[in-house]
């Protein structure tokens, strides 16, 4: 169990707070929104904030009294915390605050190359699945994900679960895209990002806008495991906590509010 003097608790979304690509339950939104009444919560995730809109926002929904509150401490931070939102109690509504991009050169770049590797028909990945596009330009990252992002549980969860094919894909892409950090995300999804850029430094660059140090966060995640996507912070040497789902995780956040 933590500390509960830290002063922000980091919670990856997707296999943590939610099913993959699922909404966040009711269940979860109730030991959340406690939790945020006392505590600074930043949610880290591979997706874009238009999955945060799909998945997140509709379905969190605290008691208008605790608004405020509960709002000013939350923290949003999509593509790997490559960007961050808070809400603007003004406006009454999500705004960006901070975002760290790829330059057009390198995007144009990896954009081309990962269109040509789809095309490739390798590992079966197609050019669109289930109404999805396979490789996703999200601004700040781009994405290729193998079965589109509304496949089914069932379907990602047997495509690689052992992350063998996307190790595989990795070594294939590494030397024609020196310029960018890929990391593997979800069930079948590869995130391309900066040089250097992984959730572990979407976390740091909150913590230094906050004049935090790294002794100040506690992360919540599943795939805390080496080649798994929320490993970065525990090398970073954050303080970390693995679970295998969001049961487990709302069993520890009851837990704390308690």
């Amino acid at each position: 169990m933590i500390n509960l003097s830290k002063k922000i608790i980091a919670f990856d979304l997707d296999g943590t707070l939610t099913e993959s690509k699922q909404a966040l339950s009711p269940s979860m939104t109730s030991v959340l929104c406690e939790l945020v009444k006392e505590k600074k919560v930043a949610i880290i995730s591979g997706g874009s904030f238009d999955q945060f809109k799909k998945q997140f926002l509709p379905y969190f929904s605290p008691r208008k009294e605790d608004e405020n509150l509960i709002y000013g401490n939350l923290i949003l931070l999509p593509t790997s915390g490559s960007r961050r939102y808070q809400y603007d109690l003004t406006q009454n509504e999500w705004v960006m605050t901070d975002e760290e991009g790829m330059s057009p050169m390198t995007k144009e770049k990896t954009l081309s190359i990962l269109r040509e590797f789809v095309a490739s028909g390798q590992y079966g990945i197609g050019h669109v699945v289930e109404g999805d596009e396979v490789v996703e330009d999200r601004i700040t990252q781009i994405s290729m994900s193998a079965l589109g992002q509304n496949a089914s549980i069932d379907k990602k969860s047997t495509w690689d679960p052992d992350q063998k094919k996307r190790k595989e894909i990795i070594e294939i892409l590494k030397p024609k895209l020196p310029e960018v950090e890929i990391n593997i995300g979800g069930m079948t999804t590869l995130d391309f990002l900066p040089k250097g850029f992984n959730k572990a430094k979407g976390l740091i660059r909150l913590l230094n806008k906050f004049e935090m140090v790294i002794g100040d966060m506690v992360f919540v995640g599943d795939a805390i495991f080496p080649g798994g996507n929320d490993y970065s912070p525990y090398e970073a040497g954050i303080e970390c906590i693995k679970v295998s789902g969001p049961t487990e995780t709302r069993e520890i956040i009851k837990k704390w509010i308690a």
